[in-house]
């Protein structure tokens, strides 16, 4: 037990015999022709001055497993400076102007809808005052086309009562030469 093994040695022994269970560790002491003992010291050794390995800490640990960073930026824009120390760039709205145009901007889209509402109810009327004046028509030229064909044409009125039908033009002449 009284050898001397090299710091780097010893590391990987105690690092292998860390993560493996106490079953394992007769098998590693075996594998690297070690007593027992000397093994669980190590591993004891290790677990006391893991900390002290790593030195101090550089960056500051946070709770939410991120790392936060410490980032020197030379600047001559002070305004950019201190929008990266606040981590915000500054607010320095005109309130009046953004008012004023954001109220300009829905007045105009009222205003074309509603007369897009205006516009749609206007020819929905045309169309139907068109389609209605079309359709009184039509029907007017077909009624007077039917009653042009009846005072034109021979035809039976009533077949019990002897009632017949002559073109107008036959009966004012025959009642112009009685």
């Amino acid at each position: 037990m009284s050898e001397k093994y090299s710091s780097e040695f010893k590391a990987k022994v105690a690092l292998e015999a860390v993560s493996q269970s106490r079953s394992v560790i007769q098998k590693i002491a075996e594998k690297h022709d070690l007593s027992e003992e000397e093994v669980i010291s190590w591993a004891a050794q290790l677990n006391q001055e893991a900390a002290s390995l790593f030195g101090a800490e550089t960056t500051p640990h946070v709770d939410d497993g991120s790392e936060v960073e410490d980032v020197d930026i030379t600047t001559e824009d002070e305004e950019f400076a201190a929008a990266v120390s606040h981590g915000v760039m500054s607010d320095n709205l005109n309130y009046g102007k953004l008012i004023f145009w954001s109220t300009l901007g829905a007045s105009l889209v009222i205003i074309f809808v509603i007369g897009l509402v205006y516009f749609s109810q206007y020819s929905l009327f045309e169309a139907q005052k068109e389609a209605s004046s079309r359709v009184t028509y039509s029907d007017f030229s077909a009624l007077m086309a039917e009653q042009k064909q009846e005072l034109n044409s021979f035809g039976v009125v009533d077949l019990e009562e002897g009632i017949y039908r002559i073109p107008i033009d036959s009966a004012i002449s025959r009642i112009a030469t009685d």
